[in-house]
């Protein structure tokens, strides 16, 4: 059974929890039951623990508070809970899957994109022309899967409970022209369309910022519902992705994208930018 964010956190937290108690796996395993081989798929999220065993190792390791139990309990429930995206595990990266997941449970993404527009505000043109001019030439049908792919993952921001996304765009993301004027054109009025909706803030951070907070890249900040889960940074890289939920680490982050709230335009200006920018383009495509 594939691994999940949801249940490779759980086991590092019940690994932790283990640890805490100065316990060996041998000795856990054998008062357990299980095989040692067993607790370490627990413990790494390959195996999703059932809520017995999962009580049972809380009470060995004292954990009793009613509403620890449940939090705990609550979080196994939802690792068993299937996504959309499970249905592509033989076909993307597991990195990839594990931002999907970890977007599609956030409470609220703040992400920072200096030249790219974020994903979750991306046109299927768009994306498809971001996907077709990476080096690693993909077959037609595997672009198309990839933004169909990525159109779901946008469903997320129109479901009974959307995230509060907080998107700061670089000024060269609305300026460089992606796919050509007409695809760089729709993906402005798309941008202009989600400035509006309640959950939705944008920010472009203008040229004229000079030197700022996030001139080393972009990255996501994902938080969730429940405060017993701390915030996870996400950062993309050509050739992987890497997650840090260290506390200097996200505070580090959080810090980053708050100077970069203040330095970019507010999104009434930042709409402002925007629609000057769509009158420059068509202009050029008329000159």
């Amino acid at each position: 059974m594939a691994s999940t964010v949801r249940s490779r956190r759980l086991g590092a937290d019940l690994r932790k929890l283990r640890e805490a108690k100065n316990l060996k796996a041998e000795a856990v395993a054998h008062d357990m039951g299980f095989s040692r081989p067993k607790l370490s798929r627990i413990e790494s999220g390959e195996n999703k623990v059932s809520l017995n065993d999962l009580r049972a190792l809380l009470q060995l390791y004292g954990v009793n508070e009613p509403g620890q139990v449940d939090h705990f309990v609550a979080a196994a429930r939802e690792a068993r809970k299937p996504g959309w995206w499970q249905r592509h595990s033989d076909s993307l990266p597991r990195e990839y899957l594990d931002f999907i997941e970890l977007e599609a449970s956030a409470r609220e993404i703040r992400t920072f994109q200096p030249i790219l527009i974020p994903g979750l505000l991306q046109t299927p043109a768009y994306a498809r022309a971001v996907i077709e001019a990476n080096p690693a030439i993909l077959p037609p049908a595997d672009i198309e899967s990839l933004v169909k792919i990525k159109q779901g993952r946008q469903k997320n921001l129109s479901g009974d409970e959307p995230p509060r996304l907080w998107a700061i765009i670089g000024e060269s993301a609305i300026r460089q022209t992606v796919g050509g004027t007409a695809v760089m054109l729709e993906q402005l009025r798309h941008l202009e369309q989600a400035v509006v909706v309640p959950h939705v803030t944008i920010q472009v951070l203008p040229h004229s910022a000079g030197a700022h907070a996030g001139l080393t890249g972009g990255f996501v900040v994902f938080s969730f519902p429940s405060e017993r889960e701390t915030d996870i940074v996400c950062v993309e890289t050509q050739t992987g992705t890497l997650y840090m939920d260290e506390p200097g680490e996200r505070t580090a982050y959080g810090e980053i994208f708050d100077h970069l709230r203040a330095a970019a335009k507010n999104p009434a200006d930042s709409l402002d930018l925007i629609q000057e920018v769509m009158k420059e383009i068509e202009g050029e495509g008329r000159a």
